[in-house]
């Protein structure tokens, strides 16, 4: 519980500026969403987390990133959700293997890789549903939805509506979709799920 006050605290009193107001500092938001884990408050936790995940993509900070990555498959997996939380600790998997790469010194290299993978749980065969996500870039069901309605031309409202989810997760599941897919755009988005044949004809 002191954990979490501590955390709320320092997001309260952390400056922010016009580029990063809407993003609070991603390293406070994943203690945040840490100790809600430790507390059991698995819905919030995963809000916040998802809020870190998001932050630290902006900032550009991959050394965190993978980290929130194991935090939100820790988090999925209480939930029951064991096929999203191994999206995640795969792409935490992915984000080291990428800094592992920057490393120059071949020592601190192996040190580094070592210590961070087995940081997370051990890497179990891909099923069919996580086998079938792979080969759409990593989407997990729901976010292949929501890009073929993307592709359709509706709105984020529309989505919410025709999902019938919140607008708020819309928007998440459509920032996981452009980042695992390396695009900018929503009309990129059309061309690749045109690409894949995921845009069934008209009947």
């Amino acid at each position: 519980m002191q954990a979490l006050e501590r955390a709320e605290s320092l997001l309260a009193s952390a400056p922010g500026n016009d580029e990063f107001r809407s993003q609070p500092i991603p390293a406070l938001l994943k203690l945040k969403g840490e100790a809600l884990l430790a507390l059991s408050r698995l819905d919030e936790a995963l809000v916040a987390l998802e809020d870190a995940k998001s932050g630290a993509r902006m900032r550009q900070e991959p050394s965190l990133l993978w980290q929130i990555h194991r935090s939100l498959g820790r988090g999925h997996r209480l939930q029951g959700r064991e096929e999203q939380a191994q999206l995640e600790w795969a792409a935490a998997r992915q984000i080291i293997g990428q800094l592992t790469g920057t490393i120059d010194d071949e020592a601190l290299r192996e040190c580094f890789s070592q210590a961070a993978l087995a940081s997370l749980p051990r890497e179990e065969p891909l099923p069919s549903r996580r086998a079938i996500a792979q080969r759409f870039g990593g989407l997990t069901e729901r976010e292949r939805q929501v890009a073929v309605l993307i592709a359709q031309g509706l709105s984020n409202r529309e989505i919410a509506d025709t999902l019938v989810i919140s607008y708020r997760t819309v928007e998440t599941h459509i920032s996981n979709i452009l980042f695992k897919l390396g695009l900018a755009a929503r009309s990129q988005v059309a061309a690749w799920v045109v690409e894949k044949g995921l845009l069934k004809p008209p009947a």
